[in-house]
Protein backbone atom coordinates (compact mmCIF):
# COMPACT_ATOMS: atom_id res chain seq x y z
CA UNK A 1 0.00 0.00 0.00
CA UNK A 2 1.32 3.42 -0.93
CA UNK A 3 1.74 5.95 1.81
CA UNK A 4 -0.17 9.18 1.16
CA UNK A 5 1.93 12.29 1.00
CA UNK A 6 0.91 14.82 3.58
CA UNK A 7 0.59 18.42 2.57
CA UNK A 8 2.14 20.89 4.97
CA UNK A 9 -0.31 22.84 7.14
CA UNK A 10 -1.89 25.88 5.57
CA UNK A 11 -0.30 29.23 6.32
CA UNK A 12 -2.69 32.19 6.11
CA UNK A 13 -1.46 35.20 4.17
CA UNK A 14 -3.28 38.56 4.34
CA UNK A 15 -4.75 39.41 0.96
CA UNK A 16 -6.50 42.61 -0.06
CA UNK A 17 -8.30 44.21 -2.95
CA UNK A 18 -6.85 47.61 -3.80
CA UNK A 19 -9.78 49.43 -2.18
CA UNK A 20 -9.53 47.43 1.06
CA UNK A 21 -5.73 47.76 1.13
CA UNK A 22 -5.99 51.56 0.97
CA UNK A 23 -8.54 51.64 3.81
CA UNK A 24 -6.68 49.18 6.03
CA UNK A 25 -3.37 50.98 5.51
CA UNK A 26 -4.97 54.35 6.32
CA UNK A 27 -6.35 52.98 9.61
CA UNK A 28 -3.29 50.95 10.61
CA UNK A 29 -1.15 52.01 13.54
CA UNK A 30 1.83 50.77 11.54
CA UNK A 31 1.30 52.09 7.99
CA UNK A 32 5.07 52.03 7.44
CA UNK A 33 4.83 48.23 7.26
CA UNK A 34 2.88 48.56 4.01
CA UNK A 35 4.46 49.25 0.63
CA UNK A 36 3.99 52.74 -0.82
CA UNK A 37 1.43 51.64 -3.41
CA UNK A 38 -0.96 48.74 -3.95
CA UNK A 39 0.86 47.52 -7.08
CA UNK A 40 4.11 47.43 -5.07
CA UNK A 41 2.35 45.51 -2.29
CA UNK A 42 0.76 43.08 -4.76
CA UNK A 43 4.13 42.39 -6.41
CA UNK A 44 5.79 41.80 -3.03
CA UNK A 45 2.91 39.59 -1.84
CA UNK A 46 2.95 37.42 -4.96
CA UNK A 47 6.73 37.01 -4.64
CA UNK A 48 6.28 36.05 -0.98
CA UNK A 49 3.73 33.38 -1.96
CA UNK A 50 6.19 31.95 -4.50
CA UNK A 51 9.01 31.98 -1.95
CA UNK A 52 6.85 30.21 0.65
CA UNK A 53 5.82 27.53 -1.85
CA UNK A 54 9.46 26.98 -2.83
CA UNK A 55 10.30 26.23 0.81
CA UNK A 56 7.55 23.59 0.91
CA UNK A 57 5.00 25.65 2.78
CA UNK A 58 1.32 25.81 1.85
CA UNK A 59 0.36 29.52 1.78
CA UNK A 60 -3.31 30.43 1.47
CA UNK A 61 -4.62 33.86 0.53
CA UNK A 62 -7.10 35.12 3.10
CA UNK A 63 -9.16 38.08 1.93
CA UNK A 64 -9.29 40.87 4.50
CA UNK A 65 -12.19 43.34 4.58
CA UNK A 66 -11.68 46.52 6.57
CA UNK A 67 -15.14 46.45 8.20
CA UNK A 68 -14.60 42.90 9.44
CA UNK A 69 -11.10 43.68 10.67
CA UNK A 70 -12.37 46.77 12.45
CA UNK A 71 -15.11 44.74 14.18
CA UNK A 72 -12.69 41.96 15.12
CA UNK A 73 -10.25 44.48 16.61
CA UNK A 74 -13.03 46.12 18.64
CA UNK A 75 -14.24 42.77 20.01
CA UNK A 76 -10.72 41.71 20.97
CA UNK A 77 -9.55 45.10 22.26
CA UNK A 78 -6.83 45.35 19.63
CA UNK A 79 -5.61 47.99 17.20
CA UNK A 80 -5.10 47.52 13.47
CA UNK A 81 -1.48 46.32 13.62
CA UNK A 82 0.56 43.64 11.88
CA UNK A 83 0.10 41.31 14.87
CA UNK A 84 -3.66 41.87 14.90
CA UNK A 85 -3.96 41.39 11.15
CA UNK A 86 -2.04 38.11 11.45
CA UNK A 87 -4.24 36.88 14.31
CA UNK A 88 -7.35 37.85 12.34
CA UNK A 89 -6.10 35.92 9.29
CA UNK A 90 -5.40 32.85 11.43
CA UNK A 91 -8.94 32.98 12.78
CA UNK A 92 -10.45 33.38 9.31
CA UNK A 93 -8.33 30.53 8.00
CA UNK A 94 -9.69 28.36 10.78
CA UNK A 95 -13.19 29.26 9.62
CA UNK A 96 -12.11 28.18 6.12
CA UNK A 97 -12.72 31.66 4.69
CA UNK A 98 -9.82 31.59 2.34
CA UNK A 99 -8.98 31.50 -1.30
CA UNK A 100 -6.31 28.89 -1.88
CA UNK A 101 -3.39 30.45 -3.68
Amino acid sequence: MKKALRQPPKLGVCWYTEEEWIKIKSEAIDPERFEATYPEWESMANKALEDLRETGMNPVKVIILVDELRQWCAIHGKENSAASRSAFVAELLGEKRAIIA
